[in-house]
């Protein structure tokens, strides 16, 4: 007889975070912000962060010091207030100056436990933003979950996909998906290269070991998709998106790898330029002896 891990509560996140500029591009990232806040009843606070300039308008505004900041406040105020007049949600807007990355870092802090929503060009990759950006500092340094919105919203997330290469990351993807979205469907897929798969370990077997040892909440167990692909991990986890029409994959980072890696074994560059639903990232909380190394160096 199977032991599965104690059945934890589902979880509400007790609110968001969202680091936008409300400017058109910021509108997918907002809209699913709004969406998350009035499923999940929580407050939403919206963050602008006043960064280098970007256009020759902001470069006059740079240029003005204080003045402009004021300016572009005034600006941001008026257009929050458009976008949420007559709205229910509890929104409340906060400006900070400074590199982005570390801005909306030190906004987070104040608010633990809450989802931060970050937002993806239309034109660039969720591999562009991660490597060597202001998304990868975030998921570097967050301790919360970090969703970067792609999508246009359709409604709530339905078809929920949780990455797993059998490690701690990906366990706590699974179990923060099951605990945010309970009662739904949720499609576990793990993918193997035939060529390294040991013969006394099969990967049907593996996953359900794997899936004994996470902390679901009551049910969820029940509503789990198992999926297995035989091929290279990021080609596979990449089509079954596209062909599933995924709407939210949930992938762990490993805390092991300077890159942040999303799957070991995997090229995580062409995965994250694969994946081209929304993406809610996960990491292992850091071990404090892990702080205090990094202190030193």
């Amino acid at each position: 007889m199977r032991r599965r891990m104690p059945d934890p509560s589902p979880t509400t996140p007790p609110g968001l975070l969202l680091a936008t500029d409300l400017s058109a591009r910021c509108d997918r990232p907002l809209e699913r912000a709004k969406q998350l806040a009035d499923e999940f009843s929580i407050p939403l606070v919206v963050l602008t962060v006043h960064d280098a300039p970007q256009a020759p308008g902001e470069v006059l505004q740079w240029l003005d010091g204080d003045a402009g900041r004021t300016q572009q406040e005034g600006a941001a105020r008026a257009e929050f207030a458009r976008e949420f007049a007559g709205s229910p949600l509890q929104a409340t807007q906060h400006f900070a100056t400074g590199p982005a990355a570390a801005a909306i870092l030190d906004s987070a802090a104040t608010l633990p436990g809450a989802i931060v929503v970050a937002g993806a060009s239309q034109h660039d990759s969720l591999g562009d933003l991660l490597l060597g950006s202001t998304v990868e500092k975030l998921a570097r340094g967050l301790a919360q979950p970090l969703l970067v919105v792609r999508q246009r919203v359709r409604g709530s997330y339905r078809r929920i996909m949780v990455a797993t290469d059998f490690t701690p990351a990906s366990k706590l993807a699974l179990e923060t998906a099951a605990r945010l979205f309970p009662g739904r469907r949720i499609t576990v897929f793990h993918a193997h290269d035939s060529e390294t798969l040991v013969p006394d370990a099969p990967p049907h077997a593996e996953l359900i070991r794997f899936l004994d040892g996470c902390a679901l909440p009551p049910g969820a167990h029940e509503l789990l998709d198992l999926v297995i692909g035989e091929g290279e991990p990021a080609s596979q986890l990449a089509r079954h998106v596209v062909d599933n029409s995924i709407d939210l994959a949930v992938l762990g980072l490993h805390e092991e790898s300077a890159l942040m890696r999303l799957l070991t074994g995997s090229r995580s560059e062409y995965l994250l330029q694969a994946v081209v639903c929304d993406t809610l990232l996960v990491r292992p909380p850091v071990r404090h002896g892990e702080d205090d190394e990094n202190e030193k160096t």
